[in-house]
C-alpha cells in the first residue's frame, strides 16, 4: 500500500512574512530587524513587493534561536492543520540588538541572500533565491540597495532596482509589458536612445519605463 503524498503548505509570503518576522524577533521596524540579521533592508521591501519568502532565514532563525519553522512559515489557519504540535517555546528569548548598536564587519564568508529570475520571452520568471559574497555586494556599493539577479541565455546580470532614471548605461526596461536589458543614452529633450541589436532607436522617457540600472554584468565565456 503506497504511502500518502506530502504536499506543500501555503507559507506566507511577502508583508504577511515579513510582518510575522518582526513580531517574532521583536522588530519595531524593518531597519531594527535588518541590524538584528544582517539583511539589507531593501531585501525585505524585495520580498514584499514580489511577494516572496525566505526559507534560508527560517532555518536560520530555527537553528539560532530554537524558533520553531512552523511559527515563521505558516499562518495560523495552517499551522492547526499540523498533526500532534507539540508545544515548544517561541520567539520570548529573542532580544533584538540596539539599532544604535555599532554594525560588525563582515567576515569573508558572510553571505547576502538575493532574489534570482530569469528573462525569457520578454517576462521574469522567479527561480528562488541565490547567496552572493557580502564583500563583493559592498564591493559595487551595493549594501542596502534593491538587488536582484537577472540571467539570460547570454549573462547574468545584478540590477539595482533603486534606479528609475535612465542615464547612461544597460538598464532592465519595461516596453509595453516586455521587459529587456537594453542599453540607453540620455538625449536633450526628455529622449531618450535605445539600442536594440545592431539598430538604435529613438523615444520619449514616457515611452518606457526603467525597472533598474544593470550595475553588475557577468558574460559566459
Amino acid at each position: 500500500m503506497g504511502k500518502d503524498k506530502i504536499l506543500p503548505f501555503e507559507y506566507l509570503k511577502g508583508s504577511d512574512f515579513t510582518d510575522n518576522l518582526k513580531r517574532i524577533t521583536k522588530s519595531k521596524t524593518l531597519l531594527e530587524m535588518s541590524d538584528l540579521l544582517n539583511v539589507p533592508k531593501q531585501t525585505f521591501s524585495t520580498w514584499n513587493t514580489h511577494n516572496r519568502t525566505s526559507h534560508e532565514l527560517m532555518v536560520r532563525l530555527h537553528l539560532a534561536l530554537g524558533i520553531p519553522i512552523e511559527d515563521m512559515a505558516l499562518s495560523d489557519e495552517e499551522r492547526a492543520k499540523l498533526p500532534n504540535r507539540p508545544a515548544v517555546a517561541t520567539a520570548s528569548t529573542v532580544t533584538p540588538a540596539p539599532v544604535s548598536q555599532a554594525k560588525p564587519q563582515p567576515k569573508q564568508t558572510d553571505t547576502v541572500i538575493l532574489p534570482s529570475v530569469c528573462l525569457t520571452n520578454g517576462k521574469l520568471i522567479d527561480t528562488g533565491e541565490i547567496p552572493y559574497a557580502t564583500r563583493r555586494i559592498n564591493k559595487y556599493d551595493l549594501e542596502g540597495a534593491d538587488v536582484i539577479e537577472v540571467e539570460t541565455n547570454e549573462a547574468i546580470f545584478l540590477v539595482n532596482q533603486d534606479i528609475k532614471s535612465a542615464v547612461s548605461g544597460k538598464y532592465l526596461v519595461d516596453i509595453d509589458g516586455h521587459l529587456s536589458i537594453n542599453h540607453i543614452q540620455r538625449l536633450p529633450g526628455k529622449k531618450l536612445a535605445i539600442i536594440f541589436g545592431d539598430s538604435t532607436m529613438e523615444v520619449s522617457e514616457n515611452d518606457i519605463e526603467v525597472v533598474g540600472k544593470v550595475v553588475v554584468e557577468m558574460r559566459k565565456g
